[in-house]
């Protein structure tokens, strides 16, 4: 039996902090296969600490979870890869275990970040069978080389189920807005272009059994007190109808807690559905709006028009549910004329919050990383761990700046520039309020205006 520690390595907070969800999968799956893991976590440990764990451990092998590399953000750009390459680093002083990189941040750039950081090891794609399969070669006296294990990009798809939570790392997450993770499905089947969902998790549905989510539900509000639930999956609403048996199950097992997600924008909404979502617990919803155009969504590949996007903003407003919305100018096609009309929809979207961001992170692999390439933005030797976005030529950055600044003015409903928000939101929640707080931020803004 060999022992693992394993270490989310996470520093991002913004917008608000999410539980290490990855980590736990993998720690699920060693405990399964009979070995020993500890679990820990640079938000809660501290780097010292975390150090010091690490040090007196005595393990076998050490994962270190990558989950965001930077925060994707073109106007107040911020990297994380130097913090990870300083920890491996440091972790080289404690302890002369092999140290094995894995998490979905550096499945999207597992060769630069194997380099940049000289870790041993690096899991690509989902990692509970790869990571078993490398400790019970441990056990047996045979490792591979070092570098890259297990299947290319898309990883190993299989079942999963609930994660192993620590309690003192549920503790310290649920001080910070009572909110707590839950997977219902992997994989994701829409090809959005900037988009590394499908990438990581590969393009077809893989859907957990809504009893069994209920029950993992059910433990988080019960045993562990968790007050907020946020659904981590790619897209909550599937074309099956999966999200809406999780929805039925949560109103029968009468667990009455807020949750939120990701949704997808989509036209036909039927309103009994909408109605059973609330009655469930959604209190807001997370759109993948991404653009403000007709004309810019299609040079996302989102396979939605803006009328989507506005009818299922009204019908979720009309069941006092707020909308977040994340978009990006400056995508394929855009120009001063669709930078305009983008505003002029998104200040239409009543009972919404907006988050505008400049230009779109080039992912490899990506469509958009395919254009980038074709119209000489990078090369074959593009370091992809270096600040590099897409940005339309049709249109200026400055110019667009401007307009967003212009067209958002004082309203605290619309967020641009991002950064920051992360103090807003940690002082809200010591305050003792839960959860993403978009629906707080509405409540405010129409105090403001009466």
């Amino acid at each position: 039996m060999a022992k693992a520690v394993l270490i989310s390595a996470n520093p991002t907070r913004a917008p608000f902090p999410l539980y290490p969800i990855g980590l736990g999968y993998i720690a699920g799956a060693c405990t399964a296969a009979g070995h020993e893991t500890v679990q820990l976590d640079v938000q809660v440990d501290g780097r010292e600490g975390l150090l010091e764990a690490v040090g007196r451990s005595g393990a076998a092998v050490i994962g270190l979870s990558i989950r965001n590399t930077d925060n994707c953000d073109g106007v107040d750009y911020a990297s994380n890869v130097d913090f990870y390459a300083d920890l491996v680093s440091r972790i080289r002083t404690v302890s002369r275990a092999p140290v094995i990189l894995g998490g979905s941040g550096f499945s999207l750039y597992p060769e630069a970040l194997l380099r940049r950081t000289g870790a041993d090891y690096g899991v690509v794609g989902e990692g509970e069978a790869t990571f078993v399969e490398l400790l019970d070669g441990l056990d047996a006296g045979r490792l591979p080389p070092p570098g890259l294990i297990g299947d290319a990009r898309g990883g190993r798809m299989a079942a999963f189920g609930a994660p192993e939570r620590p309690a003192r790392l549920v503790e310290h997450y649920l001080q910070f807005g009572g909110l707590m993770s839950v997977q219902t499905k992997r994989g994701c089947p829409h090809a959005c272009g900037y988009c590394s969902y499908p990438i990581l998790e590969g393009p077809v549905l893989r859907c957990r059994p809504a009893a069994e989510i209920v029950e993992e539900c059910r433990e988080l509000i019960g045993r562990h007190k968790a007050e907020y639930l946020f659904f981590t999956d790619s897209v909550f609403n599937d074309a099956g109808g999966h999200y809406l048996e999780v929805a039925e199950g949560l109103v029968r097992a009468g667990l009455n807690c807020p949750w939120t997600g990701f949704f997808r924008p989509q036209k036909g909404w039927r309103r009994e559905d909408i109605a059973l979502l609330k009655r469930s617990g959604l209190t807001c919803v997370e759109w993948g709006t991404d653009a403000g155009t007709d004309s810019t969504l299609a040079g996302l590949n989102k396979g939605f028009d803006w009328a989507a996007v506005a009818e299922s903003n009204e019908l979720f407003a009309e069941h006092d549910i707020a909308n977040g919305h994340y978009v990006i100018f400056g995508a394929p096609g855009e120009t001063a004329a669709t930078v305009d009309e983008g505003l002029a929809n998104l200040n239409d979207l009543r009972h919404s919050v907006v988050f505008a961001f400049l230009g779109i992170r080039i992912i490899p692999g990506t469509d958009i990383w395919r254009l980038s390439r074709r119209e000489g933005l990078i090369g074959d030797d593009w370091d992809s761990l270096k600040e590099t976005f897409y940005f339309s030529s049709l249109v200026q950055r400055e110019d667009v700046d401007v307009r967003i600044r212009r067209s958002f003015g004082g309203d605290i409903s619309r967020i641009y520039p991002t950064g920051g928000t992360e103090a807003i939101i940690a002082s809200l929640h010591r305050r003792g309020l839960k959860g993403p707080l978009w629906d707080y931020v509405l409540k405010s803004r129409r105090r403001v205006r009466d």
